[in-house]
């Protein structure tokens, strides 16, 4: 390894606090993550990282490396990039967003990405919670919602409505309601945030202000599909983007209730730590996900 890619081998090993998770971000074995910082001691005269049993923590030293090594590695990246066309970006981009985007927004889309760009290979982390970005090593996230950490850098690329709905099963047995006040003989979904372990009440915009109703949930998931498909067997209400549920609202198997009554939408964004160094890699598949967000964000209604 030359020096700059021993510094990335530091970089990741520190902000993960692992040299375990060190290896899997970057595919390499981890006694070559080992030797990588053992090398970079013995050619900079200073302990960089304490290791013990559990985890591992940056030196004083380490720390001042850190630093600095953050900023010679985006320096690096500018300055390639005048010499880079886009035809021969290449290396590895590790992206997170909630499983049922990828699966119904981002993944079908990447085809054309990938004939633009051969030889960047993206691994695509699935999660719906907020992940910590610089611990997993995560380059960039799609992420719904408020954004709660003044750690990332976030472009919002819009809002996405919100829907209430319901099977016609369900519906069946338990009636349209036509107003949020009529909820109380009804039950809903119930889906908790891993963060929070709260389950999320429905939300309804009433005499001009949002009012939170948490009903009878018999069912509880934290997973997306789980939540859908128990509203698709009649198990209660939810509330979704119609992105998530085109396909069974065009077939009926999901039916919009309380239409006069929204939620309020959800914004979407896209974050990346602010200590990840920028590369050109990084920030083509950022304007390849603005122009898909955007048309997303515009036509979910």
């Amino acid at each position: 390894m030359d020096r700059l890619q021993l510094l990335e081998v530091f970089q990741r090993v520190a902000e993960s606090q692992s040299f375990t998770k060190a290896a899997v971000i970057l595919d390499l074995p981890r006694s070559t993550i080992t030797q990588a910082v053992q090398r970079l001691e013995q050619q900079l005269g200073a302990q960089l990282l304490v290791r013990t049993t559990r985890r591992v923590q940056l030196t004083d030293e380490g720390q001042t490396i850190l630093k600095q090594s953050a900023q010679m590695l985006q320096d690096w990246e500018e300055f390639a990039q005048q010499f880079s066309l886009n035809k021969h970006l290449s290396g590895r981009l590790r992206v997170s967003m909630p499983s049922r985007f990828a699966r119904k927004v981002v993944i079908p889309a990447l085809g054309e990405f990938q004939r633009r760009y051969p030889a960047i290979e993206l691994v695509i982390h699935v999660a719906d919670y907020a992940v910590d970005l610089v611990a997993e090593g995560i380059d960039l996230a799609i992420y719904a919602g408020e954004l709660p950490d003044s750690n990332l850098i976030g472009y919002q690329l819009g809002q996405l409505p919100i829907k209430t709905l319901a099977s016609p099963y369900y519906l069946q047995r338990f009636g349209i309601p036509h107003h949020p006040e009529q909820l109380s003989s009804h039950q809903m979904v119930g889906y908790v945030l891993s963060e929070s372990e709260q389950i999320e009440p429905l939300e309804f915009y009433v005499d001009g202000k949002y009012q939170y109703y948490r009903l009878a949930h018999p069912v509880t998931t934290n997973g997306s599909d789980a939540y859908f498909q128990a509203a698709i067997t009649g198990l209660g209400l939810i509330q979704s983007p119609t992105y998530g549920v085109r396909e069974q609202l065009d077939s009926g198997q999901l039916v919009e209730v309380l239409a006069d009554y929204p939620a309020a939408a959800l914004p979407i964004s896209l974050v990346y730590p602010k200590k990840r160094y920028s590369s050109r890699r990084l920030q083509v598949f950022i304007e390849y996900l603005k122009l898909l967000l955007n048309h997303f964000s515009n036509v979910s209604s």
